[in-house]
């Protein structure tokens, strides 16, 4: 019978126990907790009927996301170790959740602090937003809510934007390597000065095409300003970290976007009056000077030299208006003439000229062409004035 050393048995209890466990997930109440001045942490784990003793070395405090103290319920990940000198078996530990979390949370806190580690969240690499924008990419679903808000609100706000929509899809399988393409072809495209990235509000896991690595890097290596409208003001994904601004949501996104035309006339009406209350103060300041030189003794026999600088002065003024009214003339013609423009090539203009939108009954889709159409099929006619069923022969 073989008689062993303590160390071998140790030894052999050592192997036996870490060759038997993988890295594992344990859940349990912090207790005894003990910092160490090296910075590794040391406490246990407890439930109504056990207690295991627990390390986190100093190096993977980093991926701690709570602050380890006794009392709190926690969800750890790590692997089992023996420590030969005493004896006893802990849990080395290398990540830390709150309890209850989510594995699409983990995920994501994950990814996290990786990238923000890499730097792909600094404010350093985010681009500025155009103050003036003529023309706005937009990546997003084609069928969803969220078009149809963002283009609604920029028609409203600035008609003479132009809007470039690249569909992507933005939930379920491959939907994020959809959206980094999408944004990719819009930066080889080129001609934009913003991008917009939304799509409406969900839980996590509909969110989720947005919080992953891929659609991330995308983001960070635009050469276009991205501007994030995902979800509700609730809702925080990956690429709201990377985006160069976020919104709260795909209409604010679009308000962030673009400035209001009405605010863009007030802002120039407002600038009209700065100038000129400017400049009469400036009049007001040098007849103020020039008449106290008039009064003065010796100054008098100047007297026509003085009215004719001050001539001179009224008809500086005038040229400034006239100059200042021109440009404001200018302006609101090439404001007019872009509403005009849009005016003309809306749907109901062109219905005006004699045109006609079918529609499939009875779901209303609109018929792009005659091959989706059957014998007996209901269609209806929308005329710029009135409607009328048909079926067709």
């Amino acid at each position: 019978m073989k008689v062993y050393t303590v160390r071998e048995l140790t030894r052999e209890i050592k192997h036996l126990l870490e060759g038997s466990f993988e890295p594992l997930w344990i859940e349990g109440e912090v207790t005894d907790f003990r910092p160490a001045p090296s910075g590794h942490l040391y406490f246990s784990l407890k439930d109504d009927y056990a207690l295991i003793h627990c390390i986190i070395f100093e190096q993977d405090r980093f991926f701690s996301t709570i602050e380890i103290r006794n009392g709190i319920k926690i969800k750890a990940y790590g692997e089992l170790s023996l420590y030969e000198k005493r004896g006893r078996y802990s849990l080395i530990i290398h990540k830390v959740y709150p309890s209850g979390i989510g594995e699409l949370q983990i995920k994501f806190e994950e990814l996290k602090r990786k990238l923000e580690k890499e730097g792909l969240f600094d404010s350093a690499h985010k681009k500025s937003i155009p103050e003036f924008v003529e023309k706005i990419g937009i990546v997003t679903a084609i069928s969803g809510a969220a078009i149809r808000d963002v283009i609604r609100t920029i028609k409203e706000r600035c008609p003479y934007c132009k809007i470039v929509v690249r569909g992507s899809k933005v939930q379920g399988d491959g939907a994020g390597n959809d959206i980094a393409n999408a944004l990719r072809d819009i930066n080889e495209y080129g001609e934009v000065d913003v991008i917009i990235l939304c799509r409406g509000g969900g839980s996590i896991e509909d969110l989720w095409a947005f919080n992953e690595e891929v659609v991330a890097r995308a983001i960070y290596n635009s050469e276009i300003p991205i501007i994030s409208g995902i979800g509700h003001e609730i809702d925080f994904t990956i690429a709201d970290f990377v985006a160069d601004l976020r919104a709260s949501t795909p209409t604010g996104a679009a308000q962030i976007a673009v400035k209001d035309k009405n605010e863009i006339l007030l802002n120039i009406n407002s600038f009209e009056e700065r100038i000129r209350n400017g400049l009469n103060q400036k009049i007001e300041i040098i007849k103020e000077r020039v008449l106290v030189l008039e009064r003065s003794y010796g100054i008098r026999r100047i007297k026509d030299l003085i009215y004719q600088k001050q001539e001179y002065l009224d008809e500086v003024e005038g040229d400034f208006e006239q100059c200042f009214a021109r440009i404001l003339q200018r302006n609101r013609e090439r404001l007019d003439f872009l509403e005009t423009r849009i005016v003309g090539i809306s749907p109901r203009m062109t219905l005006k000229r004699g045109y006609n939108i079918c529609y499939k009954l009875p779901d209303k889709k609109i018929v792009k062409s005659s091959e989706f159409l059957v014998k007996r099929d209901k269609v209806e006619l929308e005329f710029y004035k009135g409607k009328t069923r048909c079926e067709v022969l």
